[in-house]
């Protein structure tokens, strides 16, 4: 982990700190604002909502130094009723917005932090993405997914726990969901 007040913080490309996804940045100590300036990554994007961002304020909104962008992700804020609807919500997440978004972050001279709430649907789409769009396989993307899933079992499995609503095979990363999404999104981009 890069902070010790987030669960999900971690570079998309292994050894490579260009794009670095996560969950909300609520809380971060001088030396991890440090390293983060002293590793250039200093371009922000929240993919929440207004008022999610409202509810959890992002630490580096205000900080000195740092360009923050708020470019909330259509319709990623909704949980799926069932595992049968979960890569259908990440593929209706890829719209027009989506692309600006995605390029917007591909094309920033700086390295870029972005991420939502978990860092886990609304991130890992943009996510898998960037990395399709640079050339990384099924393999790469889906692992790079998955580890959500162990980064945040506590938390969603608590989460579950607490809206009885809420089946936790929706909310916890799976192969699958990953794996269908990008075939979607392949057939998208070929038309």
């Amino acid at each position: 982990m890069f902070f010790r007040n987030t669960l999900n913080t971690r570079p998309i490309i292994e050894g490579n700190l260009k794009f670095i996804r996560s969950d909300v940045p609520q809380h971060l100590d001088n030396d991890e604002i440090e390293w983060l300036k002293k590793n250039h990554i200093t371009t922000i994007v929240d993919l929440r909502q207004p008022d999610e961002c409202c509810r959890k304020q992002c630490f580096l909104v205000k900080e000195s130094g740092f360009d923050y962008y708020n470019f909330p992700v259509s319709g990623g804020d909704i949980v799926p009723e069932s595992p049968d609807m979960v890569s259908e919500s990440y593929f209706a997440m890829v719209d027009e917005n989506m692309d600006k978004i995605v390029d917007f972050i591909m094309s920033c001279e700086k390295n870029v932090l972005f991420f939502c709430n978990a860092g886990k649907d609304r991130t890992g789409v943009v996510s898998a993405i960037i990395l399709h769009k640079l050339g990384y396989d099924d393999e790469y993307i889906i692992g790079d997914y998955l580890k959500s899933g162990n980064n945040l079992m506590e938390m969603l499995t608590e989460y579950a726990a607490l809206n009885s609503n809420i089946d936790i095979n929706v909310i916890i990363p799976n192969r699958r969901y990953m794996a269908e999404f990008l075939d979607k999104y392949r057939k998208r981009i070929k038309r």
